[in-house]
């Protein structure tokens, strides 16, 4: 049976591609359907989760070695420098356009400090220098864009899930191909680009209006922050203890973390109710 699964694979180089691309997709569009329903707070602690990243890495851990991953663990880190300019300018710009105007101004914004992280061969405290005064300016400020915003429920439309599937899966067939041809540092800022938050506008803005979606991706910036420690500890510990146990703990990592905003969120709303 697994010889003649083999054979497939061999005889046909697009299926295995195609299925990594699909267990992405269907991954992304079920977490992200969970986010929906959670409200801002708890659905952008789902959205901060590597839920786009973290498979685009286990992925690239079937072909990779842990030296490769140790380089691209480094420009991954600097480049979530660059999720807080891809949040504010859709915040900006989501209550009076359209979802494809603020997706595509806050994409651009990203691909333009995305290439000045990418020309730069960074260390890991260079990347954390870069990053750290950037979350401190913008977590307070993308906190203007969270309050008094509730996500109403709104009725679902039919083409929701194939816009998701189809960019999150198209884009992790596409880190995925990339990262044969191209420097782990490259690979390391494709893997964070912000293609799920970039899905989730694009759905959510349609059917809940820009300014609930503009609270859910701000309220991801603090979730964020764990990303950016997950990214540095597999970095520190990756040629040790091996890619898959550093995977594992980034993944805990980020995980704890939010589960730590939680319920540091729920204990303030105590005292002060």
């Amino acid at each position: 049976m697994t010889a003649g699964l083999d054979d497939l694979l061999a005889g046909t180089p697009l299926l295995p591609l195609l299925m990594r691309m699909g267990i992405v997709a269907m991954l992304v569009v079920t977490i992200a359907l969970v986010a929906e329903r959670l409200g801002p707070f708890l659905g952008a602690m789902v959205a901060s989760l590597p839920l786009n990243t973290g498979p685009i890495y286990v992925l690239l851990a079937l072909e990779h070695d842990a030296a490769y991953f140790a380089r691209m663990t480094v420009p991954s880190a600097a480049i979530c420098g660059a999720i807080p300019v891809f949040v504010l300018v859709y915040a900006m710009l989501a209550p009076t356009q359209s979802a494809l105007v603020s997706v595509l101004g806050a994409m651009i914004a990203w691909s333009a400090l995305a290439a000045a992280v990418q020309a730069r061969d960074w260390s890991l405290p260079e990347a954390l220098l870069f990053v750290a005064p950037i979350y401190a300016v913008a977590m307070p400020l993308a906190q203007g864009f969270t309050r008094g915003v509730a996500i109403r429920t709104a009725r679902r439309r039919t083409g929701d899930l194939f816009v998701r599937a189809t960019l999150a899966a198209a884009f992790a067939g596409f880190v995925i191909v990339a990262s044969k041809h191209v420097p782990p540092d490259v690979t390391g800022v494709l893997a964070v680009m912000p293609i799920l938050m970039a899905s989730l506008a694009l759905v959510m803005h349609a059917r809940v209006g820009g300014p609930a979606t503009a609270a859910l991706l701000a309220n991801t910036l603090i979730g964020m922050v764990g990303m950016v420690l997950a990214f540095a500890l597999i970095h520190l510990t990756i040629e040790s203890i091996g890619i898959w146990a550093a995977l594992a703990l980034g993944l805990a990592t980020t995980i704890l973390w939010n589960l730590m905003l939680i319920a540091a969120r729920r204990a303030w709303r105590a005292r002060t109710s």
